[in-house]
């Protein structure tokens, strides 16, 4: 919660900064940041729809559980085109879900993510939980390599696509 009111508060800034680095008119760097924050606004109510679920008595003597665990480090690979709505679509539930997240923008545009993770500190939101890697093609190989990244949510181009998904 005190991540989108941060965002709210600096929405200007960050439309400016997608202007400034990327291009974009200010409506539409305007809109690349609300339909962000209307996702982080999103994962702030999922905690309660993936506790996991209790079903007793389905058949005689025989109950399910079921639970729902982080898979510990995630990361994200995300587009030039919209450098604040994408990230913002894999973080905050990656975040809510328990996990730690790796976020590696394009390297055209990264102003918008260095910011996105200064709000995120100043939100509170602990050291280490959110991080942000730049560079270009090595820095995704060392993403899809590395063996403690257990998922990798992706946004782009189909050749960079096949090669994560490889």
């Amino acid at each position: 919660f005190d991540l989108a009111a941060l965002v709210r508060r600096d929405h200007k800034k960050l439309a400016a900064l997608i202007t400034e680095e990327h291009g974009k008119t200010t409506p539409d760097a305007m809109g690349d940041v609300q339909r962000g924050l209307e996702v982080i606004e999103h994962a702030c109510g999922i905690s309660h729809i993936i506790q996991g679920e209790t079903i007793q008595n389905i058949s005689k003597g025989i109950d399910t559980y079921s639970f729902r665990v982080p898979l510990g480090v995630t990361a994200g690979v995300a587009p030039f085109n919209f450098p604040a709505m994408i990230p913002f679509w894999m973080f905050p539930f990656a975040i809510t879900c328990g996990n730690t997240f790796v976020l590696k923008p394009s390297e055209r545009v990264a102003g918008a993510s260095d910011h996105i993770a200064k709000l995120v500190q100043e939100a509170g939101i602990p050291k280490g939980v959110f991080n942000v890697v730049q560079g270009g093609f090595d820095t995704t190989r060392h993403i899809c390599h590395h063996p403690d990244i257990k998922s990798i949510s992706f946004v782009g181009g189909n050749q960079a696509g096949e090669y994560i998904y490889t």
